[in-house]
């Protein structure tokens, strides 16, 4: 039993030539662990508010996906995630703007910004991620692409908003339907205006015609004076109160002659094309 003893603890005999009885003397050192950082330029198939390596599935832009990741960049001195989404969704909103080659307000689109889990939070993770997508105005749904959103609010870009029919029933817009300025419309967009409003629902009827009367007279060349109300009407669409408390405050301001026919962009119209034809 001794020397079978000996023989499972150290085999005492004489070692091979080229064992020198050290098992961990020549092991290269294991690479250091490395964060997950996710990737610029990447395409998703889903919207996330929270990225981790668990549910990042990076796509090809050219298959279907409904975001497009446009920058990646590190916060600043932040302490936790509540505080960091504000700083994350105002640099998303110059990254999102620098790509789509123009204010990302003024398009059919929707920005997300995706900061770290929790865990990763905990752990030193300090990066935010600018989402991009597409969002119907028919129905406010994300639509699917293959293809990249850079340039799509640029000019004439896709997903600028331009002219458009409403659906309008009762005191609300459930539809809008783009087409182009050439053609018969009924609504034009014209503007944004910022609100300082704690919540979307917050902003009062008078606020949204005060801020789209202003948004429209700049747009069509009209004075901001008493007579303004009597030659345009408008739609106004706040944010969601969810894109609100990230710090979207913009309201889309769209001159709406109360369903006469527009033909042709109303861009500096001025008061002879637009005349006083509403009364109190």
């Amino acid at each position: 039993m001794a020397v079978l003893a000996c023989a499972l603890v150290s085999g005492c005999g004489n070692l091979p030539a080229g064992v020198d009885g050290d098992l961990t003397n020549d092991w290269k050192p294991l690479p250091a662990a490395t964060a997950f950082r996710p990737a610029t330029g990447a395409c998703h198939a889903e919207l996330t508010q929270t990225g981790t390596i668990d549910n990042y599935s990076p796509v090809a832009c050219t298959e279907s996906h409904l975001v497009e990741t446009v920058a990646v960049a590190d916060l600043g001195a932040v302490t936790t995630l509540d505080a960091g989404l504000p700083q994350a969704f105002a640099a998303c909103s110059k990254q999102a703007t620098a790509f789509l080659g123009a204010d990302w307000r003024t398009g059919w689109v929707v920005l997300q910004p995706v900061l770290p889990g929790k865990q990763a939070w905990a752990g030193g993770a300090r990066w935010y991620r600018c989402d991009v997508a597409e969002t119907s105005p028919v129905d406010g749904a994300l639509v699917r692409r293959t293809s990249s959103m850079k340039g799509t609010v640029k000019g004439s870009g896709k997903l600028r908003m331009t002219c458009a029919n409403p659906t309008i029933k009762g005191d609300s817009v459930t539809e809008m339907h783009p087409v182009a300025c050439a053609s018969t419309h009924t609504a034009e967009f014209a503007g944004l205006f910022e609100s300082t409003a704690k919540r979307s629902s917050d902003v009062s009827s008078d606020a949204l015609a005060d801020g789209c009367d202003r948004a429209i007279a700049k747009f069509a060349g009209l004075s901001d004076d008493s007579s303004l109300a009597s030659r345009i009407g408008w739609l106004g669409f706040p944010p969601d109160d969810t894109a609100w408390q990230m710090g979207d405050r913009a309201i889309r301001c769209f001159l709406w002659l109360n369903g006469e026919k527009m033909n042709g962009s109303y861009r500096n119209a001025g008061p002879a094309k637009l005349k006083i034809h509403y009364s109190d």
